[in-house]
């Protein structure tokens, strides 16, 4: 093999390598580093991401999630008769159905634990809140809520004075 054609063969294979090497260590939107003190400070909006890994896709359930529901009305059994629909839907009770602990509660509103889970759980409080009640808020569980409910718990229902899940 004549030896220029060898040199360009290794350079070529060179170049192809650092491109992969660039596309698959970089896939997750990083780019290569600045030399220390050239970075960038980031901006009020940034936010850093605590896992630079790709989410897998995410699909919502219903099947097996473990739902509390919490009644903030004045509407007894109305936590209650929520739960056996969710749970005739393919939910499973995290805790038995119960008052809200901030009584009365204007607007509904469906919680999700904050754990390891968080993006799924996500998920399934917001497939809840559209299937089930209209479209209301989807938040994470406040400190204050988590202690007041089952630790199984990831997603919380509050039913308030707006009746979204009435039949």
């Amino acid at each position: 093999m004549n030896p220029g054609v060898a040199r360009l063969a290794i350079v070529i294979a060179l170049v192809i390598g650092g491109v992969a090497l660039l596309a698959n260590g970089f896939a997750d939107g990083e780019s290569a580093a600045a030399p220390p003190g050239d970075s960038p400070s980031p901006s009020p909006s940034e936010s850093p991401s605590p896992s630079r890994s790709p989410q897998p896709s995410l699909v919502p359930n219903q099947e097996g999630v473990l739902v509390q529901v919490l009644n903030g009305t004045s509407q007894a059994g109305y936590a209650g008769d929520f739960q056996i629909l969710l749970e005739e839907e393919g939910y499973l009770r995290a805790g038995e159905p119960a008052d809200a602990p901030d009584k009365p509660v204007l607007d509904s509103i469906v919680y999700f634990r904050r754990d390891d889970n968080r993006a799924q759980n996500r998920a399934d409080a917001q497939l809840l809140s559209e299937t089930y009640l209209g479209g209301v808020p989807v938040k994470p569980m406040p400190a204050s809520l988590e202690s007041a409910v089952a630790e199984s718990a990831d997603v919380v229902v509050v039913l308030g004075e707006d009746q979204a899940g009435a039949p």
